[in-house]
């Protein structure tokens, strides 16, 4: 379903677009290129017209044309999408949403946030905390991802064992239709049973159904206080014990990150020096983040953490307090990501989601998985929620792309549904994940899908191709 028109009916078609959004707006031709593709691997695709609008009145219209011709159109948000959520697999349009980059109010009484779906994460986050309010969900891609993306991906975070993902903290949607049809899902207040919820239909949706044009955050207050530890294992299956006792203590740590040994060994290469807690004796790491609004809970919490590890290593734990401290404590789980990608290699995450009790099973198959299949393999990631990110390295994308990391990839997915896993914890379905729906969901849930997919876009212009 690509945009197969005559010239002179193309011609046609972006002169209607210009109309709506100006000519500066609606570009074809030679600048197309960097609107194809995303984060995932090096995956690109070919489209007729990028646009970028500058509100919901405009998508509207653009959305009417497009329906009108059958038009494929890919919403954008910032790109940084692993599963290939923003790629325009049917050519067609790419719409960008980066001018829709305003935060347009603030209610302190009701503690909630409205906004433009193109402002980026870190810059929401700011002006919430300049306000003295927090929103807790922000991404590791936080400082270029866009929140409207984070709303269609139903994003997650490193603290999201505490504080759950993005569903939790959406109030209402702004949302245009695939017919240009502009409604808003919700409502602006704690609570509302006044129909079906359609807001959580759209958070997650991944773009197939709408674009979501503002959102309504919940918000909270931010900790006064935070202390990280880090504590290292000399095996990762005492690792992952401490992690489920952490589970099962009275304790909620904002944050568990795991990394396995040959997380550490890689980003510690990259890096090019010495990282905390390595030696020959400590194989696996836990970075843990304790929040708390009083001092009196933050060293309670504290102390029942250092209890809990204790049991599973003889190893000192290392705690930090201040900016430069944590900085340094956190220097190796947050550069993984440079690690894996340096000297040109591609990666391909499985964001399975397993069950916490079969945590240490799970990062065993896979490696077995990978080993058997002569594939490299990295461990880490959420552990308290069962979230790890198990990455399958490559030399380049002709491996990544490979019948034996198909294989592999179906073999670990496999396993993971059959101890009661999901195949994403976060990162979502996208164009990656989408044929390995079926292992996990039975003909009739995906049926059901597709239905619901046909009935509110039954022309298939919304991001055609994903997720379903």
């Amino acid at each position: 379903m690509r945009c197969t028109k005559e010239n002179s009916e193309i011609d046609t078609i972006v002169s209607l677009f210009e109309e709506i959004t100006g000519k500066d707006h609606v570009i074809t031709g030679d600048s197309l290129y960097d609107y194809g593709k995303d984060q995932t691997l090096d995956l690109h695709f070919a489209y007729d017209i990028l646009i970028k609008p500058a509100s919901a009145h405009e998508i509207s219209g653009i959305v009417k044309i497009c329906n009108k011709y059958r038009i494929p159109i890919t919403p954008r948000g910032g790109g940084s999408g692993v599963t290939g959520g923003a790629l325009p697999v049917s050519g067609g349009v790419v719409l960008s949403t980066e001018r829709l980059n305003s935060i347009l109010e603030i209610n302190k009484v009701e503690s909630y946030v409205v906004t433009e779906c193109g402002v980026v994460t870190d810059d929401l986050r700011s002006f919430v905390e300049s306000n003295d309010l927090f929103l807790p969900v922000y991404p590791s891609s936080s400082s270029y991802s866009f929140v409207g993306g984070n709303v269609a991906e139903n994003a997650g975070s490193i603290y999201s064992c505490k504080y759950g993902a993005t569903s939790r903290y959406v109030l209402n949607l702004e949302v245009v239709m695939p017919n240009g049809d502009i409604i808003w899902t919700g409502a602006n207040v704690s609570k509302n049973v006044s129909g079906l919820n359609i807001t959580q239909l759209f958070v997650g949706s991944e773009g197939i159904l709408g674009i979501i044009t503002k959102i309504v955050y919940k918000l909270t207050t931010k900790p006064r206080h935070e202390v990280l530890l880090l504590a290292g294992f000399g095996s990762l299956e005492s690792a992952c014990k401490a992690v489920i006792a952490i589970k099962q203590s009275r304790i909620k740590p904002a944050a568990v990150e795991l990394m396995c040994s040959h997380a550490i060994d890689l980003t510690r290469e990259y890096l090019g020096e010495d990282t905390p807690l390595r030696g020959r004796d400590i194989t696996t790491h836990l970075l843990i983040s304790v929040q708390e609004d009083h001092e009196a809970a933050l060293n309670d919490g504290l102390e029942e953490v250092d209890r809990i590890i204790g049991h599973y290593t003889a190893e000192d734990v290392l705690v930090a307090g201040s900016g430069l401290e944590k900085a340094r404590m956190t220097r190796a789980r947050f550069n993984v990501g440079n690690a894996m990608t340096a000297e040109g290699r591609k990666y391909r995450d499985i964001d399975a989601c397993v069950p916490l009790p079969s945590l240490y099973d799970y990062i065993r198959k896979a490696e077995a998985i990978a080993e058997s299949n002569r594939i490299k393999m990295v461990c880490f990631g959420h552990a308290l929620d069962g979230n790890l990110h198990t990455m399958l390295l490559f030399d380049d994308d002709r491996s990544a792309g490979s019948a034996t990391a198909k294989k592999a990839i179906l073999e670990i997915y496999e396993y993971v549904v059959s101890i009661g896993g999901v195949i994403s914890g976060e990162h979502g379905i996208g164009l990656l994940q989408r044929d390995f729906m079926k292992i996990q969901h039975s003909g009739s849930h995906l049926r059901l899908l597709r239905k619901i997919k046909r009935l509110i876009d039954p022309n298939n212009i919304m991001n055609p191709g994903k997720l379903v």
